[in-house]
């Protein structure tokens, strides 16, 4: 069953102090999941944590799931300017790719409860939360082009071919991650869905382009058109 739509959007910071107030509930409450667990998070106890007034957690976050998505998309953001910031890798597309999935599921099984939590969110909350997983999803799909398209001398450069399957391994990864969160496989298994999804970047162009004719013409997004 879907949560119902919260009734008030989220204010947004103005002032350095709005803004260190919002961080300081974000750091908390992602201290609070990662310690027991979205049921740990309460919003009485996050103001008091943060030292903050329920009113303004409540101002900045109407609902627990503004919570999680505001740290997910937190999180995203920071990855992007990280490796951003990084300097050329070497390799092939799907080397860099396969290397950069991997350490972002090690990150998750490191903190579990967090990164289920976060998961959840992602994919469960009602429609009314649609633009900012939206958000999300490009975000994570913008790290993931940026650690592709940069290598070194040797590596291959980023082709239209590369662009319009990395959406469909960044599908192969969330999934392989929600299978792990579930149960349902093991780490290793996720792992082993992980690097066979980043194979299709070896994909030649000749077997990419009988799929899109058989799919349909392929959007910048990697979906084919309707």
């Amino acid at each position: 069953m879907q949560r119902a739509a919260p009734a008030v959007g989220p204010a947004v910071p103005s002032t350095p102090a709005q803004h260190g107030r919002r961080d300081r509930i974000l750091e908390t409450a992602t201290a609070m999941l990662s310690g027991g667990g979205e049921d740990a998070l309460q919003m009485k106890e996050l103001s008091q944590r943060a030292d903050v007034s329920l009113a303004t957690v409540y101002r900045y976050f109407p609902a627990k799931d503004h919570v999680l998505l505001a740290i997910t998309l937190s999180r995203y953001e920071r990855a992007l300017a990280r490796v951003q910031d990084e300097p050329a890798h070497g390799g092939t597309v799907r080397e860099r790719v396969t290397a950069h999935l991997l350490r972002e599921f090690r990150a998750g099984q490191r903190e579990p409860r967090l990164t289920a939590a976060l998961s959840r969110a992602v994919s469960e909350t009602s429609r009314s939360y649609s633009a900012t997983i939206e958000r999300i999803e490009r975000l994570h799909l913008q790290v993931i082009r940026h650690v592709a398209a940069v290598g070194g001398p040797l590596a291959a450069p980023l082709s239209p071919r590369h662009d319009a399957v990395l959406p469909v391994v960044a599908d192969v990864f969330t999934a392989a991650t929600r299978r792990w969160l579930a149960g349902v496989s093991s780490p290793a298994a996720a792992r082993f869905e992980i690097r066979i999804g980043c194979r299709l970047l070896d994909l030649p162009d000749e077997a990419l382009d009988e799929e899109i004719a058989l799919a349909g013409p392929v959007t910048a997004s990697g979906s084919p058109r309707e």
